[in-house]
């Protein structure tokens, strides 16, 4: 088991955060164990392999947002049992790709959002990984959620007040007694 020190996240951190900025996903998968976890928001389900992780950044984060850029904000903070790092994350594209799934079209704008990735290591390789995002903020910036206080959030505030009381109503009566 790799024990993670201040210069191992830092040097790791930066192998990894490189090769997402020089668009190389076989770089990227590189830095992985062979059974990786990579959870992220933005992947159609929980990516598990090597392969699953270049696949998706080479077939869809990297067309969705070609000219993708990370950058590290913080130090990375170390887990206190020496296995694992977290790291605040600023990352910035232009959407000129779309985001397939779940099929989001191309919007030409640049997309600007924080996360926060929380990752574990194996043999010096990265093991687990988390990324943590503001998805409502993300689709506001993409346009699949309206800005909040306009009249189309208004109506899908409206929306979801009524699938609330038919999800309150179709419960009451599956709790009714017969």
């Amino acid at each position: 088991m790799t024990t993670i020190d201040a210069p191992f996240a830092r040097q790791f951190l930066h192998r990894l955060h490189a090769s997402v900025n020089a668009h190389e996903p076989e770089a990227l998968a590189a830095l992985c164990c062979e059974d990786v976890v990579w959870e992220d928001p933005a992947a159609p389900a929980t990516l598990h392999g090597r392969d699953a992780v270049a696949h998706f950044h080479r077939d869809i984060m990297f067309p969705a947002l070609p000219d993708v850029r990370v950058e590290l904000l913080d130090e990375p903070y170390l887990s206190l049992d020496g296995t694992g790092v977290a790291a605040r994350l600023r990352i910035r594209g232009t959407m000129t790709g779309s985001l397939t799934p779940p099929g989001f079209a191309p919007t030409g704008g640049v997309l600007t959002f924080e996360t926060a990735e929380f990752s574990r290591f194996r043999n010096g390789l990265l093991a687990h990984h988390t990324v943590v995002l503001d998805m409502l903020e993300l689709a506001r910036q993409i346009g699949a959620v309206p800005p909040a206080g306009t009249l189309a959030a208004n109506v899908g505030m409206w929306m979801q007040h009524v699938s609330a009381f038919r999800a309150r109503a179709r419960r009451r009566a599956h709790n009714a007694p017969s």
